[in-house]
């Protein structure tokens, strides 16, 4: 028998050319079966890490667009501490004093305190709207110190205290109608206004003997009194949380009380230098986070709180944001509160003639 020549570099032509290595096992055909199952979970794979990316792009949309979480998704709260940032501002504005904002913000109410003391309708870039204010067949106008938005209706509601009066405006800016309390109130002198989710119509009355809140129903009715017993002065800022409780910026007093939905003091945040203590509360609103926004016009900042738990004295501080100062995100005795839909804060900033717009 001839031995093959290995030394060329070629094999014969009668030898096979792929030899499993010595002592390998034979290579086992991968059943049909097995191929497709294979086959079916690579796909499957595909699908699935697709799904995901997908899944993260609507989130990443969803915040860009609205600044707020999915709720509907487990995904982790934000820490409640959390304060927004400085946006921008408007001005050309007088001692702003109060701020009401559409929920898409794409309209601001403003009242001014100096200047020509007009009630502003403004877009959401500070040019103006219009101005609201009543007919002059309404004697005794003063000034319009406070506004808030009806949440059912949209219509706007200004006090005039020295009028003893609060005006009904569309939610384009037309006068409508003065609001009758409906009921003998001696003394009548509307301050601060809010509305809960309902459209109740809270208003802090700071004439006759006692400075009290007022709930008024959809009808216009008197539904209930609070705080007459609280020795309130001056109340600048009503807030209602999801609860029905409400919360009052007891401004000479330097207080913030929360009254629950039959009219008992339940809770108290005092006056003092500690951090979360208070010096001259005024504007206050809740978001949908359950957070307290109080605006302290003597620290020049806004306090955040918790809304107020069981067994607690009142509401958890959580934070503040801003400081004194005319630059950006520095406040001069501010007052005003309001938030929009996506969560922005915009905030009356008196002395510095302008409002301040803090987003997330």
């Amino acid at each position: 028998m001839t031995t093959p020549d290995l030394t060329a570099g070629t094999l014969p032509q009668d030898l096979p050319r792929d030899l499993p290595p010595a002592g390998a096992p034979p290579e086992a055909e991968t059943p049909p079966g097995e191929k497709d199952s294979r086959r079916r979970r690579k796909v499957l794979l595909i699908v699935l890490l697709g799904t995901l990316v997908s899944l993260l792009l609507i989130i990443a949309l969803w915040y860009l667009i609205f600044r707020k979480p999915i709720s509907i998704l487990p995904i982790p709260p934000a820490p409640q501490a959390e304060v927004p940032a400085f946006s921008r501002a408007i001005y050309d504005l007088t001692q702003p004093l109060s701020v009401a904002v559409t929920a898409d913000g794409g309209r601001l109410f403003v009242t001014q305190s100096a200047g020509t003391q007009e009630t502003l309708m403004l877009d959401a870039g500070g040019t103006r709207l219009g101005v609201l204010k009543p007919p002059s067949t309404i004697t005794g106008h003063a000034t319009q110190q406070f506004v808030a938005l009806d949440p059912v209706s949209g219509q706007v509601y200004a006090s005039d205290r020295m009028a003893g009066a609060v005006y009904v405006y569309s939610a384009q800016g037309a006068f409508e109608r003065r609001f009758e309390p409906g009921v003998a109130l001696p003394g009548w002198q509307p301050l601060a206004l809010a509305f809960d989710a309902k459209g109740d119509l809270f208003v802090s009355d700071v004439g006759g003997a006692a400075v009290r809140i007022h709930e008024f129903g959809r009808d216009g009715k008197l539904v209930r009194d609070f705080g007459a017993t609280a020795g309130l002065s001056f109340p600048n800022g009503l807030a209602i949380d999801g609860s029905g409780r409400l919360y009052v910026s007891d401004t000479n007093n330097g207080r913030l009380l929360v009254f629950d939905s039959s009219g008992a003091q339940v809770g108290v945040v005092g006056r003092g230098p500690a951090a979360g203590e208070l010096g001259l509360p005024v504007g206050i609103v809740i978001d949908d986070r359950d957070r307290v926004f109080v605006v302290d016009s003597v620290s020049q900042a806004v306090q955040v709180y918790r809304v107020l738990q069981a067994g607690q004295r009142g509401p958890a501080y959580l934070a503040s944001f801003g400081r004194e100062g005319t630059v950006d995100g520095a406040f001069e005795f501010p007052n005003g509160i309001a938030l929009d839909a996506r969560g922005r804060v915009y905030v009356a900033d008196w002395n510095n003639n302008r409002v301040q717009v803090w987003s997330y």
